[in-house]
C-alpha cells in the first residue's frame, strides 16, 4: 500500500507523514527531500539547472544557493515554473521507483507529495491524505521556518491549489491546526480504518 500525504505550505505535511508512517509501521519517502538530493552537485537536477539558471543562484563553491533560490521562487512564478519543469519529471520517476520497490519488498509506503493534485499524480498512489491547517497558522509557520516576510509566505500559499480544494480531493483529511497531540489522535482513527480494510487499497495503484 502506497499512500500519498499532501497539503499546503506550512500545513505540517512532513511531521504528519512521519507520524502516519510510524503508526502504520511503513517506510516513508519525501518528494521535497528527493528534490534537494537532485540539486546536489553532479546530480541530474543540478546539471540541468546549471544550464538554465544564472550564476546568482549558485555559491562560489558551485553548490546551489538554496536561500537565494527559495526567495526567488516565492516571488517569481516564471522562475518557479522553470525549476518545476526540471525537477518534477525526475522526482516523479524516483517516486514511482520507490513505490515499485516497496511493493516488491512487501512493505507499505507513505509518500509526502506537496503538489500531488496540482501535478495530477494522485493515480500513482493507493490513497491520499490531506493535511489541513488554518491559513494564518500556515503563514506563521512559514515565516518562522523560512525567515521570510509575511507577504512572501502568503504569496507562496496562494501559488498552490487552495487547501479547501485539496481536502475535497483527498481520501482522508487531518486537521493540523491545533496541538500535534490532537493531530495524532485524528491520525489514529485513519490508521484504524486503513488497517481494518487493507484490501480496499492494495492493487488500486496503476
Amino acid at each position: 500500500m502506497n499512500i500519498a500525504v499532501t497539503g499546503g505550505i506550512g500545513s505540517g505535511k512532513s511531521i504528519v507523514a512521519q507520524a502516519l508512517a510510524e503508526q502504520l509501521g511503513a517506510s516513508s519517502v519525501s518528494a521535497d527531500i528527493l528534490c534537494r538530493e537532485l540539486l546536489e552537485i553532479g546530480n541530474a537536477g543540478y546539471l540541468q539547472m546549471r544550464k538554465s539558471f544564472s550564476d546568482e543562484f549558485f555559491c562560489p563553491n558551485g553548490q546551489v544557493n538554496r536561500t537565494v533560490l527559495r526567495e526567488a521562487i516565492f516571488s517569481d512564478s516564471e522562475l518557479r515554473a522553470g525549476l518545476d519543469a526540471i525537477l518534477h519529471p525526475l522526482v516523479r520517476r524516483k517516486l514511482l521507483d520507490c513505490g515499485v520497490n516497496a511493493k516488491r519488498q512487501g512493505v507499505d509506503l507513505i509518500t509526502e507529495v506537496p503538489l500531488l493534485f496540482e501535478k495530477g499524480w494522485q493515480e500513482d498512489f493507493d490513497g491520499s491524505l490531506v493535511v489541513y491547517a488554518d491559513r494564518d497558522i500556515c503563514v506563521a509557520r512559514i515565516v518562522q521556518r523560512d525567515l521570510v516576510a509575511k507577504e512572501d509566505a502568503l504569496q507562496g500559499i496562494l501559488s498552490q491549489m487552495p487547501l479547501a480544494e485539496k481536502c475535497k480531493r483527498g481520501d482522508w483529511v487531518v486537521d493540523n491546526s491545533g496541538s500535534f497531540a490532537e493531530t495524532r489522535v485524528a491520525l489514529s482513527g485513519i490508521v484504524n480504518e486503513i488497517s481494518s480494510s487493507p484490501s480496499l487499497f492494495y492493487g488500486k495503484r496503476k
